[in-house]
């Protein structure tokens, strides 16, 4: 990555040979390449918001417009931004071995015709006055990003990554009993403690353990919610992009 952007330069201005675009943006760094991985809007999206294109960002629906998916929608579930390509949930294509993975498809080939507007900033410069006519239904998103983290999860224990991982964690609570087994006075003074941290630990993991919808009017029905324990909760657990956002908000 260092190589490439030290053959990239931000004075350049413009040429019409091809191979100069390609190697401008291939040698982009990612700052610049982010900028870059956009994509039309349908007349709705362009009337609401005053203008032809857009960012991508995950959340979004859109719609394949050309190539062998052409006329395709669904929820964009990961964006490559080295490889300037996105993935959008439902669409997989058959590998020679039978099994099946997501296809990339390049910005240039899509049209926006919904917006994750999660985030209210993204819009803020945009005069809006329909805000549901452009808006993508939350729980699509949400179950679109829960199934690409099923999948990802599956394809690690297909390949066998979580065992060593399950093995080192079973080697180090054997360590933690030993230890504890070891200090048998200084056990029984903090039996309370432990008790008591476990417990919420466990609310907490409960909590975040449903739909992000659910888990949001959880905590905030609570008096006093723990959002740095729901956090680490939710990175334990499930890890999703969005609600960690959300909690790291929270937590600020």
């Amino acid at each position: 990555m260092t190589q490439r952007t030290e053959d990239w330069s931000n004075n350049w201005n413009s040429s019409k040979n091809p191979s100069k675009q390609r190697k401008y943006r291939d040698n982009a760094p990612l700052h610049v390449k982010d900028k870059l991985i956009s994509a039309n809007l349908d007349h709705e999206l362009r009337d609401e918001l005053g203008t032809r294109n857009i960012k991508i960002r995950t959340g979004d629906r859109v719609k394949v417009m050309r190539g062998d998916f052409s006329g395709s929608e669904g929820i964009i579930n990961n964006i490559d931004r080295e490889e300037e390509v996105v993935y959008i949930n439902g669409l997989e294509v058959e590998r020679n071995d039978g099994s099946k993975q997501q296809k990339p498809f390049p910005p240039s080939n899509l049209q926006v015709v919904a917006l994750n507007i999660e985030n209210a900033d993204r819009i803020e410069k945009y005069e809006v006055e329909d805000i549901a006519a452009i808006e993508v239904d939350e729980e699509e998103v949400e179950e679109a990003l829960e199934e690409d983290e099923e999948e990802e999860m599956m394809q690690q224990m297909q390949s066998g990554g979580d065992s060593g991982a399950h093995e080192q964690f079973e080697d180090e609570e054997d360590e933690e009993t030993e230890e504890e087994t070891d200090d048998p006075e200084d056990k029984e003074g903090s039996v309370e403690e432990v008790d008591e941290d476990e417990e919420t630990s466990a609310d907490y993991s409960e909590i975040v353990g449903g739909t992000i919808g659910d888990a949001k009017e959880d905590l905030q029905d609570m008096e006093n919610p723990d959002y740095e324990a729901a956090l680490e909760a939710e990175k334990a657990d499930k890890n999703r992009t969005t609600f960690v956002d959300w909690l790291e908000n929270k937590v600020e």
